[in-house]
């Protein structure tokens, strides 16, 4: 069941884009916690890195440093 909603997830994310355009009033609650949204999704995504992930980047320094200048 989790996968076939990750999977999904770029459809849901199109979803909810959409119906916030159209109706925007209705995702107005949103707005005040989208700080405390943002930082547990950062959580969360730092919490799935592995060592090997920290290895590449000791690696291949190179595509991070272009990705911090580009910044």
């Amino acid at each position: 069941m989790l996968a076939r909603v990750t999977r999904l997830f770029p459809l849901w994310a199109v979803l909810v884009s959409i119906a916030a355009y159209f109706s925007p009033a209705s995702f107005a609650g949103v707005a005040p916690h989208v700080t405390t949204l943002l930082t547990i999704i950062m959580l969360a995504m730092g919490v799935t890195l592995s060592v090997a992930d920290f290895q590449r980047v000791f690696t291949r320094p190179a595509p991070v440093i272009a990705g911090i200048v580009l910044h």
